[in-house]
């Protein structure tokens, strides 16, 4: 999951929705990933390796697809309140736009590639 996200921003592709992931890595893994059940805890494991590693939440760029593109992820907000104090405050999806905004504007991720591709 790490992996993927990383590339997409590397190629500045900073919006997808939990179904559009799924299906790439439904194709990558040779086998179906559910967008309902599959994703929310790969998702997580990527925030806390963002947040050791100081980077902005990675997976601020994968959101709920439909008519309601406000909907944030509950997985997500919990998270980043949890981690991100100032979140608290803030209603969800200000915060996930205030994340995404920093997903964005970082022009290193080398922090996280070095640690998914140690030795590369």
């Amino acid at each position: 999951m790490a992996c993927f996200l990383l590339e997409c921003v590397e190629q500045k592709r900073y919006t997808w929705t939990y179904a559009e992931v799924a299906e790439v890595l439904s194709e990558r893994l040779n086998r179906p990933v559910n967008a309902h059940f599959h994703l929310n805890h790969p998702l997580g494991k990527v925030v806390y390796l963002c947040f050791d590693l100081e980077l902005p939440f990675l997976s601020a760029i994968v959101r709920h697809g439909g008519i309601n593109r406000r909907t944030i992820g509950s997985g997500f907000y919990e998270l980043a309140r949890e981690l991100r104090p100032q979140y608290k405050a803030m209603e969800p999806y200000r915060a996930w736009q205030q994340e995404l905004a920093l997903v964005r504007s970082c022009r290193d991720w080398s922090p996280l590639r070095r640690a998914l591709y140690p030795g590369a």
